[in-house]
């Protein structure tokens, strides 16, 4: 009985969680599976090559201590002008075998004879660390028909900026990168690693689906961020399950107040999730609280979103009453939203820029905020701006975030 780890990750960011969602950061199954002709079947090699490929792409990024690396642009990797497709095949080697990827690569070598190609791929006849080149001849056999559409001299260089480097199978890169993370990330044991592993999967998964070709980077210490906020939220859902709500809530409040207020430009992004049952006054009383204690000396207006609330309206009217005003990006009953008069407003400085949580996406392309907290009673939030600081913070009520903001 052969036994597989399939992945199963959810994405993970700075988030505090409330205990029954501590199990969010899961690393993990254990599927058994029967060594059988069944194990050949097209959806578990296309599962086993997707993992296969992850892996070769996270080696990448650990050995680029410095430099960003890009997955799933036009090759699966991309480091600077060097550009890997991945492969791994449960067969013997052959020219044929690799036809595709050629194709793809000279294609792309036509339009760009700077750059440098790598096949990184596993056979099963090829000993892992070997590498070759290919001649013309071979070039022209591959290209077959399509040979002739590309120039001579551009085959000629094209064979001298591409290799083909054999890999170890998937279980021997696997156990590879487990060894590499655990020394990088300082984990305690194999088990440990495999618990990170899941979760920098996770949130490389989500950064190839929320972002185009050519702006999935990603470098080594953004992945130590990721592994960081995951330990910062586990820590903090078992504070609240062992401690109770009060000293969880006090354990926040203390961590807010270590952190700096008064920065200049350091423009900041609240996001209050309410409820059915979320009274107005403590609405306004945590605006309050946000203007009093983040728009003073040099800092910015913060920006504060309310979702959940179906009529802003009514906050908007019980803000004014409570002589809090705010820009909200309408200059006048019944005008248009014009991002640019919030993001910049006219010099009235009211010290909160009211943002509905509709038209959050349409303001963060101009905002550009430092950092990002997130208050939320159910599910945090996806990151607004991923450059931002992001913390998500699970309350139980609004009037929580009182207590925490002193």
């Amino acid at each position: 009985m052969a036994v597989y780890l399939q992945l199963e990750s959810r994405r993970a960011s700075a988030r505090t969680l409330p205990p029954d969602q501590a199990n969010r950061y899961r690393g993990y199954k254990v599927i058994r599976r029967a060594s059988s002709g069944a194990d050949r079947d097209g959806g578990y090699h296309a599962i086993k090559g997707y993992a296969f490929q992850f892996d070769a792409s996270l080696l990448q990024i650990l050995d680029n201590h410095t430099g960003s690396v890009e997955i799933e642009g036009a090759q699966d990797i991309g480091v600077r002008n060097f550009h890997i497709q991945v492969k791994n095949r449960s067969a013997r080697f052959s020219l044929r075998s690799i036809t595709n990827p050629v194709l793809q690569m000279m294609d792309q070598f036509s339009q760009n004879r700077d750059a440098r190609f790598s096949l990184y791929c596993h056979f099963l006849d090829r000993a892992p660390g070997s590498v070759i080149m290919i001649n013309r001849d071979e070039l022209d056999s591959l290209l077959g028909e399509k040979s002739s559409l590309y120039e001579e001299d551009a085959k000629e260089m094209f064979t001298k900026s591409f290799q083909i480097n054999f890999a170890p199978d998937y279980r021997t890169q696997f156990e590879t990168v487990l060894s590499r993370l655990t020394k990088v990330l300082r984990a305690r044991s194999e088990s440990e690693a495999t618990y990170w592993h899941a979760v920098i999967h996770g949130h490389l998964r989500d950064l190839i689906f929320s972002q185009p070709q050519g702006e999935r980077r990603v470098n080594l210490q953004q992945l130590i961020d990721v592994v960081n906020d995951a330990r910062s939220a586990v820590f903090e859902a078992s504070y609240a399950q062992v401690y109770g709500h009060t000293k969880y809530l006090k354990l926040l409040r203390d961590q807010y107040k270590s952190r700096g207020v008064n920065v200049h430009n350091r423009q900041r992004l609240f996001v209050v999730e309410c409820s059915v049952g979320t009274h107005l006054q403590d609405l306004v009383d945590v605006a309050a609280r946000i203007r009093s204690r983040y728009y003073a000396g040099q800092s910015p207006a913060p920006y504060l979103c309310f979702r959940g609330v179906r009529d802003l309206v009514d906050v908007k009217r019980a803000l004014w009453d409570a002589d809090l005003k705010f820009d909200d990006g309408f200059n006048y009953g019944g005008a248009q939203f014009s991002v640019v008069d919030l993001v910049t407003p006219p010099s009235r400085g009211f010290g909160i820029k009211l943002v509905d949580f509709a038209l959050l996406p349409e303001v963060t392309v101009l905002a550009r905020y430092r950092e990002v907290h997130d208050f939320y009673l159910t599910d945090p939030v996806s990151d607004p701006d991923r450059t931002a600081r992001t913390q998500h913070v699970f309350i139980e009520q609004v009037a929580d975030i009182q207590k925490i903001l002193g």
